[in-house]
């Protein structure tokens, strides 16, 4: 992997090679992030000292884009190191408040030039004709909580950046990748959470004391019993559609069953991707989204850990 700082005018200047290197894609909370080390010089601090930004390449394809949250440098006996870290361009909008607003209509266009464009991202992708009506920012809502409720109620997406920096609201599509677990992995592991999954919830609206009750009939079926009640609040907005079964049932289940493999290959996947997958010791098979990827290197192992969904 080679590795790349740039400056608040984006003049880029190359690193030297990496002695270890931590590159961690997930689903944008917690941050995407990166941790780099190399062999320091004297020479270097005035760039590290102006440096904002990284970007990093495997193979020519950018793999990661971000910005710079530290730097550090060790002089002792053993030699001199520089140690990088930082997060991807999500932190612009993670550690940026906003004011209270209030929209009646907001669509596409004006969430991102709302919610993205002032803290300079400007490679966005989205879809068109989406606009929500009554929809809120609180004071101190940062502007990544906003765009991520625009992008829930209006596509059921998350937003998330791709590893070269461009922003995605609109979903995920990614590559497709095989792997043999007998040939490819050298660990593999299976979680399978039942707590927090809800089997069935209560809507009632505290006006006209209405209410209905659904149920998750697969988790049921398993034996779960987990009930939940939920007093629905007088709203039409854009918020409504989070007072919903259907989706606090969904919510409930997000992340709940993964396999996480440990790969040979490096960067062999990212987030968004599919892999198809044949797992014969552990008794699974199929095709399964990657939900996060975590691709290190050092001096005594390499290798990409993936985490899918099932």
């Amino acid at each position: 992997m080679k590795g790349y700082i740039m400056d608040k005018d984006g003049v880029s200047t190359p690193l030297p090679e990496f002695l270890s290197w931590d590159v961690c894609h997930g689903m944008g909370e917690p941050c995407d992030w990166f941790e780099v080390s190399f062999i320091y010089y004297s020479n270097q601090l005035s760039k590290l000292q102006t440096a904002c930004s990284f970007r990093a390449t495997h193979d020519s394809e950018v793999v990661f884009s971000g910005v710079i949250d530290e730097y550090s440098i060790s002089i002792d006996e053993k030699g001199s190191v520089v140690t990088l870290s930082g997060r991807s361009k999500a932190a612009l909008l993670l550690d940026n408040e906003l004011p209270a607003q209030e929209y009646a209509a907001l669509g596409n266009t004006a969430a991102v030039s709302a919610f993205v464009s002032p803290y300079g991202i400007s490679n966005v992708v989205s879809g068109s004709g989406v606009t929500l009506s009554a929809f809120s920012v609180r004071t101190g809502e940062s502007a990544w909580s906003a765009l991520k409720r625009f992008c829930r109620y209006a596509w059921k997406t998350t937003p998330y950046f791709a590893k070269d920096g461009t922003l995605i609201l609109n979903g995920r599509a990614g590559n497709t990748i095989t792997v043999d677990a007998s040939e490819d992995v050298s660990s593999i592991a299976m979680c399978d959470e039942r707590y927090g999954i809800i089997s069935d919830i209560s809507i009632r609206n505290r006006v006209t004391g209405a209410s209905y009750t659904s149920s998750n009939a697969a988790f049921a079926a398993r034996g779960g019993k987990c009930h939940r009640e939920m007093t629905v609040p007088k709203t039409t907005g854009a918020d409504a559609v989070r007072y919903t079964a259907a989706y606090q049932i969904a919510e409930s289940q997000r992340g709940k069953k993964c396999v996480k493999l440990t790969l040979t290959k490096q960067f062999a996947c990212f987030p968004g991707d599919r892999v198809s997958l044949t797992a014969s010791k552990l008794g699974l098979s199929g095709a399964f989204t990657v939900l996060s990827s975590h691709c290190w290197a050092d001096s005594l192992s390499a290798g990409t850990i993936v985490t899918l969904e099932v």
